[in-house]
């Protein structure tokens, strides 16, 4: 590129002054600098005294600070100890709570435990006053004496019924024991104080005098310490409780000089003075007063009892060597000093000044025609433009060339395109536009490496100019969004957005290839088909977004238990299939089914809940079972409904039985869906009998299928069938309004005074919306609640017991009875059995079949009917096929049976003969209705 050398006027821009007329400027501010070192040092004296007043002002607000912290470290001691000596007077009372009747020889022991000499000099005895009248004062005196105390009298003698007698002080000496016998009540300040305890509950403290425990010679300054003691142990919370409970006075006189000098007694830095009240009567003087004012001073309060104290501090040299006074002269020094030494370098800057104005114009006039010039040639092209040199590095590129790229205009200039660039072919690229060849290319990676990462379509065409060196223009194009939502497009086509593991699309591609890698190396492949056991009642009971991160869990589990060549995706739902590819044996394949099911055992912990998901897992094998992806996920689906039916939480790998048992399944579920629509279900009842008088007490209805091709079909070939497809909530609601029909025209025919069980399905059951349907179909056909019994079974009822008892509290609500199914197969507990609103046992037909048996055939019957007693239920037998069974059943006690020995199940018209010959006379007790108020949890 050409570009001009001389800073000719002409190559300014617009408004730009020329070099001669910023000459002409330069020599017009040459006096400004002269002056500059004057105004420099006028400056900085200025600011020499303001940072000398601010040190000083921050060395004193320091010493304060310290002084203080000192201060409050003194008095947090001082008051510290203060408690100390006050809680000795609290334990001497606690002693009386704990022990009312506390002797003398004990309260001794007690206070030389205390060892008050060495550990509370201040205090020289404690002593312990005892309230006495004109009956017990005598009392006390005898019992002095008995002590030892042979001098022991109440003095002085004062009128009153009531006395205050000091009747034990410790430690004994001659000074402790002539204050026994003294009345506290004789003197008034005494009094005062006393009654002031007793009333408060609270230590109470006399004010501050000479001590005397006695008559004798005068103490230090000191205070007297009492705490009440209540009759008993007491802890009265009123004022008249307390005076009518009050046994006593514990008092302990405390010397301030002792307790004071503790804490102050070796300061070298602070001085304290402890006064009585607001500084009226000196208490203790750490040092003796003097004439010099203390630099620093504070005062504080302590309250003791119901008096306070005043402490007044003061700074000794000590302290006040510490506090840095020498820091503001130095200062001051220092900052004279610097502003001397500034105000000559100036001098010595002023005179290249104008020097450097010029040199730094003509810099500034040269940038701004380059800027001029760039901002004409860049800043207005569409795309990313870019100057690259011979040497390869950038020389310039244009805001769209910066943008495009991801880094700064100024992160770009001077960068070598060939460094920068991570990926050779650009590199190359740009060797070959240096050397002149004109370059197009398209580039998946970042185009300088600490950029944006995007996709690229770059145009290198190389420039040479007559004088100049040639160089490189770099057109960029970011076609970056565009491939990325043709990737995204790719992604969402090929891989599951919930777990990201591969969908059913990427999956059938990875079999193929696994299977043509197969058959081209002789091996096998196989196809892993897991379901997760129970994914819906996670689903349903905690909701989906929490099966949601079940799944992502499961994903990450299989995921990272696999090969690198083993692929894991997911189906759909809770169905993930793994496809493990060249195989010798179906030993391998059986290995990373048990390494899965290892995978899935630990236990999941997701929002603060722990449980396990075990899996279900069907296999299948190429070519053994199939060749196409197709029929190898077909088949390993019909191997893992037969690891379910084996009980789940293992695996299976596919038979040829297992496609034929499938292959009828299907065909069964079809044929399900097809009578229902073409009414080939139908009804039969079986009545149930009172063992006493052979009348029937109850019916059972019972569901039939009755095929067109295959013939009568059992219930327990079907109903397993309608569960799992979940036909059973249709088959459930046809079957209730059926029978409630039916109960209607026995009731209008024959005049049908018994109830009709009707079995519910689990699903029926635990949808929630089983008391309504009941409601509905009585209120349909005109019934009421006992005209309908429901039959579940205990393994219904124990999977949510909460949810369970209220479902059949909705039930007693409307009147309905509830029969419990199969008693004793299951799960039998009395907590739940007691819990339950049931009215009705039935003994399973397994337990009446042995009860022909000897030993112990008939416990568990005896126990059931005897359970079924105590707990105020009735009691059915079912499957009673021979008279023995039912002789045995009625020694038994039995109330109730059902079987083929008295009726098979038959038809309603069948049966009504028997309901009208043996149907109970009178009409049918009804239950009590539930209380609708549902069981606390």
């Amino acid at each position: 590129m050409q570009r001009s050398s001389n800073p000719d006027p002409i190559d300014l821009a617009p408004g730009e002054p020329s070099t001669d007329s910023m000459a002409d400027s330069m020599s017009d501010s040459v006096a400004i600098p002269k002056r500059l070192p004057l105004l420099a040092l006028l400056a900085a004296l200025v600011l020499t005294a303001l940072v000398w007043n601010d040190t000083r002002q921050r060395v004193a607000a320091d010493a304060e600070g310290r002084f203080a912290l000192r201060v409050e470290e003194l008095h947090r001691r001082f008051e510290s100890q203060i408690q100390v000596y006050v809680q000795v007077t609290r334990s001497a009372a606690a002693l009386f709570t704990a022990y009312p009747d506390v002797k003398r020889a004990e309260w001794n022991r007690f206070v030389d435990g205390l060892h008050l000499a060495e550990r509370y000099p201040g205090i020289t005895a404690v002593a312990f006053a005892r309230v006495a009248d004109q009956w017990t004062g005598p009392e006390l005196v005898t019992q002095a004496r008995m002590d030892g105390l042979r001098g022991f009298r109440i003095w002085p003698e004062a009128p009153g019924p009531m006395r205050l007698v000091t009747l034990y002080a410790a430690p004994a000496n001659e000074r402790t024991l002539r204050t026994l016998g003294y009345d506290l009540l004789a003197e008034p300040v005494r009094r005062a104080a006393a009654e002031q305890a007793r009333d408060s509950g609270d230590p109470t403290v006399i004010r501050a005098a000479a001590l005397r425990l006695d008559d004798g010679e005068p103490s230090p300054p000191a205070v007297m310490v009492y705490q009440a003691v209540y009759r008993d142990g007491q802890s009265p919370a009123t004022q008249e409780q307390r005076r009518a409970a009050f046994a006593g006075l514990v008092m302990t006189p405390i010397q301030i000089a002792p307790l004071a000098e503790a804490v102050f007694g070796r300061m070298g830095d602070v001085a304290a003075t402890v006064f009585e009240g607001r500084r009226e009567f000196p208490l203790y003087r750490s040092r003796p007063e003097s004439s010099d004012r203390p630099l620093l001073t504070a005062s504080r309060d302590i309250a003791l009892g119901n008096r306070v104290w005043s402490v007044q501090y003061e700074s000794r040299p000590g302290f006040e060597e510490g506090v840095g006074s020498w820091k503001p002269l130095l200062v001051l020094a220092t900052g004279l000093s610097l502003s001397l030494l500034l105000s000559v370098l100036l001098w010595a800057l002023a005179v290249t000044r104008h020097r450097a104005l010029v040199i730094a114009g003509r810099i500034t006039a040269s940038l701004r025609r380059r800027e001029t010039e760039l901002d004409l040639l860049f800043n207005q092209a569409p795309l990313g433009i870019a100057l690259i040199g011979p040497d390869a590095r950038i020389t310039d590129c244009n805001p769209a060339f910066a943008r495009a790229v991801g880094v700064g205009r100024d992160g770009l200039i001077g960068t070598d395109a060939r460094l920068r660039a991570p990926d050779p072919a650009v590199s190359a690229a740009i060797d070959s536009a240096i050397a002149g060849e004109s370059v197009r290319l398209e580039v998946d990676r970042l185009l300088l490496a600490g950029g944006r990462h995007s996709h690229f379509s770059l145009h290198l065409q190389p420039v040479s100019t007559p004088g100049d060196p040639p160089f490189v223009m770099a057109f960029v194009e970011d076609i970056g969004d565009k491939r990325r939502a043709e990737q995204h497009v790719h992604y969402l086509a090929h891989y599951d957005p919930l777990t990201g593991l591969p969908n059913r699309v990427l999956l059938f591609d990875r079999i193929a290839q696994a299977a043509r890698d197969a058959r081209r190396d002789g091996a096998r492949a196989a196809v892993l088909f897991i379901d997760l056991d129970r994914f819906k009642i996670i689903n349903d009971s905690l909701g989906h977004s929490f099966g949601d991160e079940v799944l992502r869990s499961v994903a990450r589990r299989l995921h990272g238990a696999m090969r690198p060549s083993d692929t894991v995706g997911r189906l759909g739902g809770d169905e993930f299939l793994i496809v493990v590819p060249n195989i010798e044996t179906p030993g391998v394949a059986a290995a990373v089914a048990e390494k899965v099911m290892a995978q899935l055992a630990a236990p999941f912990t997701i929002g603060g809940r722990n449980f396990v998901v075990s899996p279900s897992i069907g296999i299948s094998l190429f070519p053994d079972d199939a060749e196409d992806a197709e029929g190898l996920i077909r088949c390993a689906d019909i191997a893992m409904y037969n690891a379910k039916d084996a009980g789940r939480n293992a695996y299976r790998f596919v038979t040829r039985e297992m496609g034929a048992r499938s292959r009828e399944r299907l065909d069964l579920e079809a044929a399900l869906r097809r009578a229902l629509q073409n009414r080939e279900l139908f009804l039969v009842y079986q009545p149930q009998l009172r063992i006493s008088d052979d009348l029937v007490v109850g019916v059972e209805a019972l569901l039939r299928w009755r095929h067109p091709e295959a013939g009568l079909i059992m219930p327990n070939r079907f109903l397993p069938v309608a569960e799992e497809t979940g036909l059973i909530q249709a088959i459930g609601d046809w079957v209730l309004d059926e029978v409630c029909a039916q109960i209607r025209r026995w009731r209008d025919q024959i005049g049908l005074t018994v109830p009709v069980a009707v079995n519910v399905s689990a699903q029926q059951f635990r949808d929630g919306q089983l008391p309504a349907k009941v409601a509905a179909a009585l209120d349909r056909n005109g019934l009421q609640g006992w005209e309908l019994e429901i039959e579940v079974t205990e393994g219904t009822l124990i999977d949510d017991i909460p949810s369970a008892i209220a479902t059949l509290r909705a039930l007693k609500q409307r009147g309905c009875l509830i029969a419990l199914d199969d008693f004793g197969t299951g799960y039998s507990s009395l907590n739940y059995l007691h819990r339950f609103p049931i009215d009705k046992l039935k003994i399973d037909r397994s337990f009446i079949h042995d009860l022909e048996q000897d030993g112990t055939g008939d416990s568990i019957p005896r126990a059931i009917v005897g359970l079924g007693r105590s707990l105020g239920l009735s009691v059915v037998a079912e499957g009673v096929e021979t008279e023995a069974q039912l002789q045995l059943l009625r020694s038994l006690k039995c109330e109730s049976f059902q079987g083929y020995l008295f009726s098979r199940p038959v038809l309603a018209e069948e049966l009504e003969p028997i309901l009208a010959l043996r149907g109970p006379r009178g009409r049918h007790h009804v239950p009590k209705a539930e209380p609708a108020a549902a069981e606390p949890a």
